[in-house]
């Protein structure tokens, strides 16, 4: 509640016929810019309280939502059992440890093999099926299971994306792992997987701009329609993309897609495909050192670039966070087992074919 000094003529007069009798007024009348000011404020566990305080308050958080979630730096995320073995806990913590802790459903018995569109992906370690579940909308998504991927031991290789296609009005698994030369693709609702295969092994997939893109031992990227009818477009790209070994993953950063690579000598080199030469440049560490790049070992990650003022550096702090910058390399990176960030809960991968 707000104290309103009574002695203040009569446009203060006027304002009292909403106060109480103890002449204070409620927080729902506060001015819009101000609820606005305070809301950017929050973190996003307290932004998640400040939505359910009234429906003033709600319309508000619920206006600005994408520019609040698209603020809003990355959180470590954890799974851990409940006091019941078949219930566990999705925790998210931010920099200033806040926390926010909800109840993951279909995980017992699974495992996450990533995230998308601010899904956890949990694949079913005999059942070989796909739940998504989004712990911040508690949206869920059920995939039937694809028993190409039966006989994988290691996880952290599959690769999973989650699309809409305005062509048939459906979301979309598009699933493969790493070397595999084939992707699966299952519209959700049909309980059926239709798959494309490819002449070389594919290492990465990734939708980007309204287009889903692979990438391959070959280092030769292709771009991957699916719908009415699966077909590969090998892009002729000028020069070859410097390798520096087969770890890599795409990365996007608003309008531009990177590769990069972190596990090799030569680490973390950024190279952006420039889409109007068809080519791509190698990022000079100057020109990247106002970036933070956030690296998963469940290959998801993401290049930010942080408003004048953030303390990101405060990542450094937390335990489970490792910093693997130096005076001598920039950008700065993250490494963590899982980031989840935030705007991805909101964030819809229409393609259009």
């Amino acid at each position: 509640m707000i104290t309103i000094n009574k002695n203040r003529g009569e446009s203060s007069r006027t304002k009292l016929k909403t106060f109480d009798n103890c002449g204070e007024a409620r927080w729902s009348n506060l001015n819009d810019d101000v609820l606005f000011l305070v809301m950017m404020q929050l973190g996003l566990i307290d932004f998640l309280a400040f939505s359910g305080v009234c429906k003033t308050w709600r319309l508000l958080a619920h206006t600005n939502r994408n520019k609040f979630m698209a603020s809003r730096p990355p959180m470590f995320l954890h799974i851990s059992p409940s006091g019941n073995r078949e219930e566990y806990y999705c925790c998210l913590s931010d920099f200033k440890f806040r926390k926010f802790k909800t109840i993951l459903p279909h995980y017992f018995g699974r495992f996450c093999v990533g995230l998308t569109c601010g899904y956890l992906i949990l694949f079913g370690k005999e059942t070989h099926d796909f739940w998504l579940v989004n712990p911040i909308t508690r949206y869920q998504f059920y995939f039937p299971a694809v028993h190409f991927l039966g006989s994988i031991r290691d996880l952290t290789v599959i690769r999973a994306i989650l699309v809409f296609s305005p062509t048939i009005s459906g979301w979309v698994l598009v699933v493969s792992h790493r070397f595999a030369d084939t992707i699966w693709f299952s519209v959700v609702g049909t309980r059926a997987w239709n798959h494309v295969s490819s002449t070389f092994p594919i290492i990465d997939l990734h939708a980007f701009k309204g287009k889903i893109y692979t990438l391959h031992t070959n280092c030769c990227l292709f771009q991957l329609r699916l719908i009415p009818e699966p077909k590969w477009t090998l892009l002729k790209i000028k020069d070859v993309l410097k390798t520096y070994g087969l770890h890599l993953e795409f990365l996007t950063s608003g309008e531009n897609l990177y590769v990069t690579n972190r596990l090799s000598k030569c680490l973390y080199k950024l190279q952006e495909l420039d889409f109007g030469e068809m080519k791509w440049v190698l990022q000079e560490k100057a020109a990247m050192g106002d970036y933070v790049i956030f690296l998963s070992f469940l290959k998801h990650g993401a290049l930010i670039k942080p408003e004048p003022g953030s303390q990101w550096s405060k990542f450094k702090r937390h335990a489970d966070f490792v910093d693997t910058s130096d005076k001598g390399q920039k950008p700065r990176f993250f490494i963590a087992a899982t980031w989840y960030f935030p705007h991805d809960c909101l964030t819809v991968n229409h393609i259009y074919e």
